[in-house]
């Protein structure tokens, strides 16, 4: 039988410099170029630093290809800091500020890879300019939820004429508490910044070109989606699945040992009786946050695994976790992990129960796909908003704060047996937290909404049609 000719479509994604954004650009790209797209075959060149490229240059195949950018040097920022993993947060700023300062050396690599379309995240909206220079679409890779995202925009674009947010589960009660919660995302500006904290998303969604693309499912998210494309003007928002990413391979040899030892805990454990703990690659605790936490682990009586990291920065000494953690500090019943974990098979063990976590949008999704509830304890910039969201589905018990990040041992000790101990709203959230696992599951095995992202981009670059060669 004859076969279509089939046409080549090259695509630049650029995610911001933190693995976490990275590892869902990866997932896209690894679905977009190994399916069959209707006579449209994807090769990706995925841009990032040398450090983070490093880290995931096994995933490299002959249709994703990583390539290096290189930042400007900086005062305290060398080039082993140009990620988000382990910096400290006082250089965060600096980041951007290089990433920023990159601009020209992005132009730059779009003039060598000569791209039909840019796919870029939400801190570089010059990305976007660069492209257009160039005669290149550019669409927005969103990694976060469409709620969160259309949150946060309405609030920032709302500065003049204040107004709440039009979904009360997700927002907080009032226009003057959801201005004075967004302030901690533009609190830190830099004097020194080429783009003004305040302008970053929306300049990036507003530059987007005819759709924004998202990281989620509409079974979930549609009326924030809804409402986004409502913010953007009418732009079509494009849901592409949860992008569910396996654990990948331990960063070190040593964390291989590590991880085999978490499973064979588990082995040894209750069915649903153990609470892991984890809040995220780029959130390091205070020494009075895990304090509390160590004390609330041990108060709720459940056995847990804790994963727990710190930064590190070029002349600090190594700070292991006996080190850091509360003096006296040796569970009977948990494991303390540094570092990293097989977060995915964690959730998916039968011993595991719930899931204390910072709710952050990929670990939202990973709960909901092991069908595992969570105990959401937000401590970082968006993370109440996805704390808000499993709430609302039913799958998250909130753990109170006086104020954001602060919390007490009690409370989490509380929160976590609710979920835990076999009372009616624990049964009730792992009711909640099944349904939804099949829900996640069709829409991380449903490739048609990919083929949608790949028609539409197609669109935007006047490619996609398949011209038939006869028999």
């Amino acid at each position: 039988m004859a076969q279509a000719e089939r046409e080549q479509l090259s695509v630049v994604m650029f995610p911001w410099l933190a693995h976490g954004h990275i590892n869902p650009y990866l997932e896209l790209a690894r679905r977009l170029t190994s399916a069959d797209h209707g006579g449209v075959d994807v090769v990706v060149h995925l841009v990032s630093t040398p450090v983070n490229l490093a880290a995931i240059a096994h995933r490299q195949t002959d249709r994703i290809r990583l390539v290096e950018l290189h930042l400007p040097s900086l005062p305290d920022l060398p080039p082993a800091l140009h990620t988000t993993k382990h910096l400290p947060p006082r250089l965060m700023p600096v980041l951007k500020r290089a990433c920023d300062l990159a601009a020209p050396r992005f132009g730059a690599l779009l003039d060598e890879l000569r791209p039909d379309v840019l796919l870029y995240d939400f801190l570089q909206p010059w990305a976007p300019v660069e492209a257009a220079a160039r005669g290149v679409p550019a669409a927005h890779f969103s990694t976060c939820s469409a709620a969160a995202t259309s949150f946060v925009f309405h609030c920032l674009s709302a500065d003049r004429a204040p107004r709440a947010f039009p979904f009360e589960s997700i927002g907080f009660g009032s226009a003057e508490e959801e201005a004075k919660y967004t302030q901690l995302f533009v609190v830190r500006e830099d004097p020194a910044a080429l783009v003004s904290e305040r302008d970053r998303l929306l300049l990036s969604l507003g530059r987007s070109s005819g759709f924004v693309a998202v990281k989620t499912c509409a079974d979930i998210e549609r009326r924030y989606m809804d409402y986004l494309s409502e913010l953007l003007g009418g732009k079509e928002i494009i849901p592409c699945g949860p992008l569910l990413v396996d654990s990948g391979d331990p960063p070190e040899s040593t964390a291989a040992g590590e991880s085999d030892r978490v499973m064979r805990w588990l082995d040894g454990q209750e069915p649903g009786s153990v609470v892991l703990a984890s809040f995220g690659s780029e959130y390091f605790m205070s020494e009075q946050q895990i304090a509390q936490m160590a004390r609330g682990l041990e108060l709720s009586g459940a056995p847990f695994v804790w994963v727990v990291r710190f930064p590190k920065s070029p002349g600090d000494e190594d700070r292991g976790a006996a080190r850091a953690l509360p003096r006296g500090f040796a569970p009977a019943r948990g494991l303390v992990v540094e570092g990293w974990a097989p977060q995915r098979r964690i959730l998916s063990h039968g011993a595991c129960g719930a899931f204390l976590t910072h709710c952050g949008w990929s670990s939202v999704l990973e709960s909901l796909a092991a069908g595992v509830p969570m105990v959401a304890l937000p401590l970082h910039i968006d993370q109440p908003l996805g704390a808000n969201l499993a709430a609302e589905l039913g799958a998250a018990a909130r753990v109170p704060q006086e104020r954001f990040g602060e919390f007490r041992a009690e409370d989490v000790a509380r929160a976590v047996r609710g979920v835990v101990v076999r009372g009616e709203e624990g049964r009730a959230m792992r009711r909640r937290a099944r349904e939804l696992r099949e829900v996640v599951a069709r829409n991380d095995a449903d490739g048609a909404q990919v083929g949608a992202l790949v028609r539409r981009i197609a669109r935007l670059c006047g490619k996609g049609q398949r011209v038939p060669v006869p028999n």
